[in-house]
């Protein structure tokens, strides 16, 4: 049997995105986005609902080539790349 692992950014009010659908507010710290990272290097499958699809696969593709990438976001893409995902 495999483990299921839910994991969602939420303010303490409960509110996932701000009016209008802005994420901005939910920038993780370099801790807190190492943390999120290591968690997709163990992931074994992703399942995505339609809006964070979006997001993702507009941005992490490509977001190691970017100008500027840290090696936090080069590492993450990598791993977010070869993930599977459904």
């Amino acid at each position: 049997m495999r483990k299921l692992t839910f994991g969602m950014n939420m303010s303490l009010d409960g509110y996932i995105a701000a009016p209008g659908g802005d994420l901005g507010w939910s920038v993780p710290s370099d801790e807190l986005f190492q943390w999120w990272s290591d968690r997709v290097g163990a992931t074994g499958l992703a399942l995505y609902g339609r809006k964070l699809w979006e997001g993702m696969s507009s941005h992490w593709p490509t977001a190691d080539k970017q100008p500027g990438a840290t090696p936090a976001a080069i590492e993450y893409a990598g791993r977010w790349r070869d993930m599977p995902k459904v």
